[in-house]
């Protein structure tokens, strides 16, 4: 029975507006629509009540002023002078119709005496409603025993009706435009109430976007103090997110510092150690004979170590990509596609880098390749994808994140990364690898974004001016921790 109850409860309040502003304009109309058909309805009925009393006074009227009129008939000459002497003292009398009907001795046939206005044939169904039930007498006309005809008398309240019939038309359209008045007033009333609540809703937005700026002070006395709050909750994430960045910003000085450190350490420690075993390994196999079993163990040690070389070039090329810094950025991508085509073969890999590209900066290329390299990871990982297109190219500086003294004409590096696989889930969760290279595109002043491609797959793009903030390396050697 509870459940039952509630259901039905919560249907009602599902059927009825969400909305406040309409809620709060709606009630009041209602409410005045309620009181203008009640208040139409009570000058109805009063306007019947008034027709019908009108039409008994009048017919009471009548039928005085028709018996003196017919007692008045006892002085006529001749039939005909008793109908002119009875057209001549019966007066028009509101809301009634008198009609002389005489005999056919009396006149000839066919004429009829008529005061008063000709009944309606069609009214409008509000007249019809206003008047009461017609009301009909007859009266014989006798003079000196002889009977002339009769006058019948007819109650006819169209003229009253139709008076009514104005003023509530009147009284109605009058209360109309008053409803309309103040559904109005209270229209812009309540939108310029709720305008804060909808500012609130902006700046929730705006929060959700990563944009903190403050609202302005609110009016309204109810919300200054949500405003208040919302501004002290926009500047705590603003100084939380600034706090945010910055660590971001030195974890990944610190990891790229430490990265360029380890890679001296594996190029420079562990290198020349793995050509010496080598070397060493060489020169037992040329002092022993090849059938015996210390050439085998030098062949196998060799075998060894030059698999631990290979996989620590491919650290190395991981932690600091030694290609980029001899051969620049366009051939150290066309070298990193090369060797995904060798590992995947399943995958056409294609790019578009200008043979005569500019190389940028240090922390600009080392970031793009990182980029490429992430994105490429990504795609061949989670996307199923058979294609995959690389283009770099220099581009005006629209659309990159303003930097504080910097030109707007700077020219900017786009960089894109399109596969044809399977595209983004509803709801994505970017790894930290992803995450990561957002940071460094926006330390360096640029834009990130992520989208589902056309037809099929996804499209990763920077667009990274080439003159930015402070790079890594600088923010590294300017700050350093520990």
């Amino acid at each position: 029975m509870l459940e039952g109850g509630d259901g039905r409860r919560g249907a009602r309040v599902r059927a009825w507006p969400r909305s406040l502003a309409c809620q709060l304009v709606l009630i009041p109309i209602i409410v005045l629509s309620l009181g203008l058909l009640g208040t139409v309805g009570v000058a109805l009925l009063n306007g019947r009540a008034r027709v019908a009393a009108e039409t008994t006074s009048s017919m009471r009227l009548a039928r005085d002023l028709l018996a003196t009129a017919l007692r008045n008939l006892a002085t006529a000459g001749s039939d005909q002078a008793a109908f002119e002497q009875l057209r001549q003292d019966l007066p028009m009398v509101r809301h009634v119709r008198f009609e002389l009907v005489p005999s056919d001795a009396a006149l000839p046939r066919g004429t009829r005496l008529q005061i008063g206005a000709a009944p309606t044939r069609s009214r409008p169904w509000l007249a019809q409603l206003l008047a009461p039930p017609p009301v009909e007498e007859t009266f014989r006309v006798v003079v000196r025993g002889k009977s002339l005809g009769q006058v019948r008398l007819r109650s006819n309240p169209a003229d009253e009706t139709a008076e009514i019939v104005w003023q509530v038309a009147l009284f109605s359209a009058a209360l109309t435009g008053l409803c309309l008045l103040i559904a109005g007033a209270l229209l812009w009333a309540v939108r310029r109430a709720l305008r804060p609540v909808q500012l609130l809703a902006d700046g929730f937005n705006r929060l959700e976007r990563g944009e903190y700026r403050p609202l302005a002070p609110i009016a309204l006395t109810e919300l200054r103090r949500v405003g208040q709050q919302f501004n002290h909750l926009a500047q705590s994430l603003q100084r939380l997110t600034s706090d945010n960045r910055l660590l971001v910003d030195k974890l990944l000085s610190v990891q790229e510092q430490e990265r360029k450190e380890l890679a001296a350490e594996l190029h420079d420690e562990i290198g020349p150690t793995l050509f010496g075993i080598r070397a060493e390994a060489a020169c037992i196999m040329r002092s022993t004979p090849r059938d015996t079993e210390a050439h085998a163990h030098a062949r196998s040690i060799a075998e060894l170590t030059e698999g631990i070389q290979k996989l620590n070039y491919r650290m190395l090329d991981r932690l600091r990509p030694l290609v980029l810094e001899q051969m620049g950025l366009a051939q150290a991508l066309r070298q990193l596609l090369a060797a995904w085509q060798a590992r995947h073969p399943h995958i056409d890999w294609s790019s578009d880098i200008p043979r005569d590209f500019d190389e940028p900066s240090e922390a600009l290329g080392l970031t793009l390749y990182r980029l490429v390299q992430e994105s490429a990871t990504n795609a061949i990982r989670h996307a199923q994808c058979s294609a995959i297109e690389v283009r770099v190219e220099w581009t005006p500086g629209e659309g990159a994140e303003p930097v504080r003294g910097q030109s707007a004409a700077t020219r900017s590096v786009s960089l894109s990364v399109r596969d044809n696989g399977r595209g983004l889930p509803a709801n994505p969760r970017y790894g930290f690898g992803l995450l990561g290279m957002k940071e460094r595109v926006r330390q360096l002043g640029g834009r990130l974004t992520i989208d589902s491609a056309q037809p099929t797959g996804v499209v990763v793009q920077a667009l990274i001016p080439a003159d930015g903030r402070t790079t890594l390396a600088e923010s590294a050697r300017a700050d350093p921790v520990g």
